[in-house]
């Protein structure tokens, strides 16, 4: 998400086919061969031993048995289609389709769609994924249910955004993201950069951006995301922390900080618990609790042609 210059917001809200957008087309067609160079190393590191597949196949395996890095962690790189959808306080279907180990090593694309009481949206764009490293370049379509276009001002109240009149807001949007990870005994430090571009909004209006709750003045804004991670229970089953937030580059008069716990805890190979809350601790609005934080809550099944020993969300054996 690339960092506005204030007062830009007319000329680049008013022409819906610029050239940079084809340009950025034709860079995110790369995107997917990032992941290249490390699919062929890490599925031969990945890859166990004639050994390791007889006892992970095997009718009762042991504890010792488990691959070190978790399920996902084992098998060949292979074309392949997964899903790793969420139902909890929203519905997210989410499918994938590329090469590699699918929730591990890969690159290919990616195809998703959320829907809560508030808002409907649906992307699709490009992926090259690591444990360690992931990179994504997309756009997305977003149908809000109650919220139009605003009027600018200098600071909103959850009234003024929630009960404004007009038609409601839809718009289209490009959405860039960088995540790494980096290990440490024990726990984890992730740090995520975001950057997003609005591309048919009215020029002469504000926006309430559905996707990361605050109200931006400006035609593309930058998230800055960095999370400290602990790592618990047998496998790292748990994973707990603190996420800090940091939107600008909105063409407000100030940025926002946010600030909340994060945790995520893994059932089964194939379903785990997420959830996380981000309040508002600076903003140049009082949006309260429910406009103005990120969160979410719910749980999350992946699974993946080719797998090894596919379950249903509901079957499995518990990790923790």
């Amino acid at each position: 998400m690339k960092s506005p210059i204030a007062g830009s917001r007319s000329h680049i809200f008013a022409d819906r086919h610029m050239p940079g957008v084809e340009v950025l087309i034709r860079r995110a067609r790369w995107l997917a061969l990032l992941g290249a160079a490390w699919l062929c190393a890490g599925g031969a590191q990945a890859e166990p031993s004639g050994d390791a597949q007889t006892k992970d196949t095997s009718a009762s395996p042991a504890k010792t048995s488990r691959p070190e890095n978790g399920y996902w962690s084992v098998g060949k790189p292979r074309w392949f289609l997964s899903t790793k959808s969420d139902v909890g306080l929203y519905l997210k279907p989410y499918f994938s389709a590329g090469y590699g180990m699918p929730h591990w090593i890969w690159a290919g694309v990616d195809v998703n769609a959320i829907s809560t009481s508030e808002v409907g949206q649906v992307y699709a764009g490009v992926r090259a994924a690591s444990p360690v490293f992931d990179l994504a370049f997309g756009f997305r379509k977003t149908y809000s249910y109650g919220k139009p276009f605003l009027e600018p001002r200098a600071s909103f109240s959850s009234d003024q955004v929630g009960d404004a009149g007009g038609p409601n807001a839809r718009y289209w949007a490009w959405e860039a993201e960088a995540v790494g990870f980096i290990p440490l005994p024990s726990s984890a430090i992730m740090l995520d950069f975001i950057a997003v571009g609005v591309l048919d909004a009215p020029s002469d209006r504000y926006l309430y951006e559905e996707s990361y709750r605050l109200v931006i003045g400006d035609s593309s804004y930058i998230i800055g995301r960095a999370a400290t991670v602990a790592r618990l229970l047998r496998e790292d089953a748990l994973k707990v922390g603190l996420l800090y937030e940091w939107l600008v580059g909105t063409g407000r008069d100030q940025n926002v900080f946010r600030m909340g716990p994060a945790a995520a805890l893994q059932l089964t190979d194939h379903l785990e618990a997420v959830g996380t809350v981000s309040v508002v601790l600076h903003s140049p609005d009082s949006l309260g609790i429910f406009l103005g934080s990120y969160g979410l809550a719910g749980l999350r099944y992946r699974w993946a042609t080719g797998e090894r020993a596919p379950e249903l969300p509901w079957r499995g054996t518990m990790i923790p």
